[in-house]
């Protein structure tokens, strides 16, 4: 069996289980299409990274994923630091900067996981 037949089979399966008829619309294409997506975000839109780790030959085909990144505020984990070794810290976890205010570090990074 073939990986697009199983995944073709796996996702018809939990269409069925979970009675939730969104899960067929789902395909292998929207998984590439998310990740390109994340790494445009991660990357803060650096248009040759992503093309290369996407392996496209010409910036054009890369350029629809750098405008996908869109994320509402609510989309965000919230992180405050007040020392050095706080800031080193919540960075090591992934947030990014965003300003200092009343000497408060203030940090946030994409939700990563639904909670739906």
């Amino acid at each position: 069996m073939t990986m697009v037949r199983c995944f073709i089979a796996v996702h018809k399966r939990a269409g069925e289980l979970q009675k939730n008829p969104r899960l067929l619309s789902i395909q292998l294409r929207t998984f590439r299409h998310w990740g390109g997506t994340m790494i445009a975000h991660y990357t803060n839109g650096n248009v040759l990274t992503v093309k290369k780790l996407l392996g496209h030959k010409r910036i054009e085909n890369t350029m629809k994923y750098i405008g996908m990144i869109q994320f509402k505020d609510d989309e965000f984990e919230v992180a405050t630091a007040t020392t050095v070794e706080e800031a080193k810290q919540v960075l090591s976890a992934g947030f990014d900067y965003v300003t200092k205010k009343n000497d408060i570090m203030l940090f946030r990074r994409p939700k990563r996981f639904s909670k739906y």
